[in-house]
């Protein structure tokens, strides 16, 4: 049975000498004395060699035999040098942990850039498990039907069983190449790639997101954190994070220290774990460190372990790299994930062709989706739990099932079945899952609509999607009403075709009839009016496709006839409430409108799959040009103007000090031999109280204006993500983050000048595991020179883009 050794262990002034580390030898591990020099470990009986060590004290090592009673044991530790005694009984009363951590900042200059290039096979495992808490019962009594499909096909009402929970369970593995050139040129080769259940909501980064360099003052988290994170090595991290010695053990015969690290206070760029220091070396051997939801984008609690290596040549590298998520939707469901990436045959000081790396930094070969169980079960480092057996064994069995013809007949039968609900609530859909086409009728309550003129109507809506396995889609979306009041036809339809997935060629189709919004990015207000709208028959071409990469052209042709309203029954009760102007007045005429736009964005990064490309941006601006053209004689077209722009938009990353954006446009029209009102230049007034995005509009406009000369606009915001507020030890508590930016424009016609600037906080909300809705407050002030000075206070609504992980400014 384990017994006690305690005691004091003090120096020649039989003072205690604090955080003294106690190794045991045999057991390669120990403990530390507290601040009162004081230790405790308990010990199975036995004879045991123990290391005493201190920064400042020569090290002892003292034999202990333990017995069936506890043992007190009180040493002494002599000084290492008697120049340095007062000093050092001094330093020695802190925590050992922060002269080792001085150490390793020390040297973290002779490992921040170790390697300068290097080629490495990867593996990639990611997985996420939702699980649902079950509602409570009301009756003890537990009555259940059993249910057994002959085609296994899952009945909505089947008992739960205790495998259920694998249909929640998602994952991935990857294998591929990667190859590395400081400072940041990478190229990934994914030579292996086999998905479980559904990719949505697995944590999946590229190499650019996972390059966490703890030897830097600031740790990245690209896609993660709203702003960097301070690494524990920072070269003033002492007045960011306490740090405590926990424990000191022996690894191939380097001693490891484990130092907890907690940040003095709570921010969003800190994080809270333990880092493990090599002694002597003065490096990391490995870390595991936590981040909560407040620095984080998508998820409640990161964390991420890092474990290096060292090569035959003394060269430590990171070999595993796991990311252990966790987020909570409402009181029942949760969503826990790990990816796990773990880097082998290492291939440091590798000599690239010239050109070898370019803005591709990761293709997926067609052979990679084609790898069976063998491959997967060679490749993998580690072997896979009980649990993630069960998932392959259990998605295996769908995807066979997903093959079978009577199978999919069986699930299409079961989906194509009409019900009530369908018919009045949901809407009707027809699959044919073997040639990836939906068919779908609008519910009979969708089929009810209101417009601002004449008020509701009532009509039928259709669509039909299918997608090519080359990843060539169509999609197209047909309507037809009437209205109500007015007796009116209206009808619309709009084919989209996606012809080249991988240079994002498409094209769009459109025709029809219906009311047209004159300035369709006005405010709201504005927009239930019926001043605000014209009636046009219409039908356009528009089409894309990128040339190189960055490089993209669109063009468009748009044939319409407009008519005034003004002989429609425009009352409803939108109008009864809102201010009212007259409908637009003017003689029914035809216009026939060309537009071209070239963008360009360099060094645009993307990844490459066998039949499409993922754009993964760029730190330079994109660049843009469009030309409007109002063609005067061709289908009777009566307009004549010409209409240049230019515009420069970009997103810039400023690590700890946050994020800006801005916008730039000029612009003007160089014909307006016979320009109609409808197509002016537009400048978007303000809402009342809304903000909105301020990117592309202004905050205290208090009125739409229009430009048909030279006009100049320019917009810019920042982010500061806590950069400011972080030390301000009640404010920080409440999760606000400061913004601020400008805006500024300058027609030539009017030779009117508007200066606006806004400051506000921003605090994020959860909707669900992953939804976030952001809710801004702003104080905005602004002038002109035909306007007196004003200010307001302004609300913003702004939900993320889960797919790209940011918000929409």
């Amino acid at each position: 049975m384990a017994q006690s050794i305690s005691g004091t262990i003090t120096n020649e002034k039989n003072e205690p000498v604090p955080f003294v580390n106690i190794f045991v030898q045999q057991l390669n591990s120990g403990t530390s004395t507290d601040d009162q020099g004081k230790y405790f470990l308990r010990l199975d009986p036995g004879i045991y060699d123990i290391v005493l060590s201190s920064i400042g004290y020569e090290s002892q090592i003292v034999k202990v035999s333990i017995g069936d009673q506890p043992t007190i044991r009180n040493y002494q530790l002599a000084s290492a040098t008697q120049e340095l005694e007062q000093v050092i009984i001094k330093a020695s009363r802190r925590d050992p942990a922060y002269e080792i951590i001085q150490k390793a900042i020390e040297h973290r200059d002779d490992f921040f850039t170790q390697i300068t290039s290097f080629r490495a096979n990867v593996y990639t495992k990611a997985t996420e498990l939702m699980e649902v808490e079950p509602k409570e019962k009301k009756s003890k009594v537990d009555v259940t039907v059993e249910f057994n499909s002959p085609e296994g096909i899952d009945d909505p009402f089947d008992k739960p069983t205790t495998d259920d929970k694998f249909k929640n369970i998602n994952m991935v593995e990857i294998k591929s190449t990667l190859s590395y050139e400081a400072p940041e040129k990478y190229k990934e080769e994914r030579t292996g790639y086999k998905l479980y259940g559904t990719k949505a909501g697995l944590y999946l980064p590229n190499f650019s997101e996972t390059d966490f360099n703890f030897y830097q003052n600031l740790v990245e988290m690209k896609n993660l954190g709203s702003s960097p994170i301070i690494s524990p090595l920072s070269r003033t991290s002492i007045l960011t994070y306490k740090f405590k010695l926990e424990e000191t053990t022996k690894q191939n015969g380097i001693a490891v220290h484990k130092i907890r690290v907690t940040p003095r206070k709570s921010s969003n760029s800190t994080f809270e774990g333990h880092i493990y220091i090599n002694d002597s070396i003065w490096n990391i051997n490995k870390l595991e460190l936590t981040i909560e939801k407040g620095g984080l984008k998508l998820y409640d609690e990161l964390t991420i372990k890092l474990d290096y290596n060292q090569l035959a040549d003394g060269t430590w590298i990171p070999y595993r790299l796991e990311f252990d998520y966790f987020t909570k939707e409402g009181r029942r469901k949760s969503f826990e994930g790990n990816t796990l990436i773990f880097y082998k045959d290492f291939e440091k000081n590798v000599q690239f062709p010239p050109k070898y790396f370019n803005n591709e930094v990761a293709v997926t070969t067609a052979e990679a989706y084609k790898r069976d169980s063998s491959y997967w079960n060679l490749e993998r480092p580690e072997p896979l739990t009980i649990d993630e057996k069960k998932v392959i064994s259990y998605r295996d069995s769908i995807e066979l099932a997903l093959n079978d013809k009577d199978y999919l007949d069986s699930i299409e039968a079961r989906y194509n079945k009409i019900t009530l609900g369908e018919i009045i609530y949901d809407g009707v859909g027809w699959r044919n899952t073997e040639k990836k086409r939906d068919l779908y009728f609008g519910s009979l309550l969708s089929t009810i609509e209101f417009e601002v003129i004449g008020g509701w109507r009532l009509g039928p809506h259709t669509s039909l999607f299918k997608r090519w396995e080359s990843g060539r889609l169509l999609y197209t979306f047909g309507h037809v009403n009437i209205g109500l009041k007015n007796e009116d036809l209206q009808w619309g339809n709009s084919t989209f075709f996606r012809y080249n997935p991988y240079y994002l060629g498409d094209v769009r189709l459109y025709f029809g009839r219906s009311f047209y919004s004159v300035n369709s990015f006005d405010a709201y207000l504005n927009q239930l009016r019926i001043s605000n709208y014209i009636l046009h028959d219409h039908v356009g071409f528009w089409t894309r496709r990128e040339l190189f990469n960055g490089f993209y052209v669109s063009a468009e042709a748009k044939y319409s006839q407009r008519q005034s309203v003004e002989d429609y029954d425009r009352t409803t009760v939108i109008n009864q409430i809102i201010d009212e102007n007259d409908p637009l007045s003017f003689e029914d005429y035809e216009a026939l409108i060309t537009e071209i736009r070239i963008s360009y964005t360099p060094m645009q990064k993307y990844m490459r799959e066998p039949n499409r490309k993922i754009v993964l941006g760029s730190k330079f601006p994109t660049f843009s040009v469009g030309h409007k053209k109002g063609w005067p004689g061709p289908l009777s077209s009566d307009i004549d103007f010409d209409f240049l722009d230019f515009s420069i938009d970009q997103d810039i990353i400023l690590a700890v000090f946050g994020n800006s954006k801005y916008k730039a446009q000029v612009g003007k029209f160089v014909n307006t031999k016979k320009l109609e009102f409808i197509d002016l230049k537009r400048f978007r007034q303000s809402d009342p109280y809304l903000y909105s995005d301020p990117l592309n509009s202004f905050q205290l406009l208090d009125t739409a204006l229009n430009a048909t000369d030279y006009y100049l606009e320019f917009h810019h915001i920042h982010h500061f993500n806590g950069a400011l507020i972080n030390n301000i030890p009640l404010i920080k508590k409440l999760r606000f983050n400061v913004v601020a930016g400008v805006g500024a424009m300058w027609i030539k016609q009017s030779d009117y000048l508007h200066r606006e600037v806004f400051a506000g906080v921003e605090r994020v909300f959860k909707l669900g595991a992953r939804r976030r809705l952001r809710i801004g407050i702003y104080g905005v002030a602004a002038d002109s020179n035909k306007t007196p000075f004003d200010k307001d206070f302004k609300i913003s609504f702004d939900i993320i883009d889960t797919w790209k992980k940011n918000w929409s400014y």
